[in-house]
């Protein structure tokens, strides 16, 4: 047979190859170079069955001597080092110690509002559930410093989940509910994008047009000069 199936194996590499039996050892490093990362000047070839050394392959003076001249079977393994394990210590690809990582302190990472930590810790979840620890924020009063902010029939726009379109309208409500913990602004929007009249769960907290009215977290409202317009969108999370 012309063709022969070889595991190809090394350091930073394993994987099943075809190779012409007609191929010269130098035409066979050059082609094993960009699988085992190791050039063909440094390598050392030994020919296994299964984990047992058979011989080792390395080409002849004049350059012609072939893969055939060997004894290689299919399924064999072609073992391949580096004659310079200096310079392979560079070419682990399996030892992340070499990789240059960002590592940022830990007092640093709990500053941070937008990360898995945050999130627990303003939910009680798992390290921060007995809700005990002096970092957690209580979440009855989430939102609490936004929602200060914000007064009674001010003009406001709300910005979208996906924070591409914004829906303009009037303040009605700045506070608690019943059907979620935190602060919540109660929206009486200018066009019928909403999603009630101002109750959630039979509970009223103001009073609109129905489809009028919606629920946000304080810190998607801005308040400010925003006159009507026609705004339509659906990709905010409201009650």
């Amino acid at each position: 047979m012309s063709v022969v199936t070889l595991f190809v194996d090394s350091q930073n590499a394993s994987s099943e190859r075809r190779f012409q039996k007609s191929l010269t050892i130098s035409e066979l490093k050059m082609r094993l170079e960009p699988i085992v990362g190791i050039p063909s000047s440094d390598q050392r070839i030994t020919l296994l069955q299964n984990t047992t050394p058979v011989c080792e392959i390395f080409p002849s003076e004049d350059g012609t001597r072939m893969l055939g001249y060997y004894p290689v079977e299919d399924y064999m393994v072609l073992n391949v080092t580096s004659a310079n394990p200096s310079a392979l210590q560079h070419l682990n690809f399996n030892d992340d110690s070499q990789v240059e990582k960002f590592v940022m302190a830990d007092e640093e990472y709990d500053k941070l509002g937008n990360t898995v930590r945050a999130f627990k810790r303003r939910h009680n979840m798992g390290r921060f559930a007995d809700a005990k620890s002096a970092m957690s924020i209580d979440e009855e009063d989430e939102f609490k410093k936004e929602a200060e902010k914000i007064t009674l029939g001010s003009r406001c726009e709300v910005t979208t989940v996906a924070g591409e379109l914004k829906r303009r309208g009037v303040v009605r409500f700045v506070g608690k509910t019943q059907f979620r913990p935190g602060f919540w602004v109660g929206i009486e929007y200018d066009e019928p994008v909403g999603k009630n009249d101002g109750s959630v769960d039979g509970v009223s907290y103001f009073k609109c047009v129905p489809e009028h009215g919606s629920f946000v977290r304080p810190d998607k409202v801005t308040v400010g000069d925003f006159p009507e317009e026609d705004l339509f969108d659906s990709d905010l999370e409201e009650m």
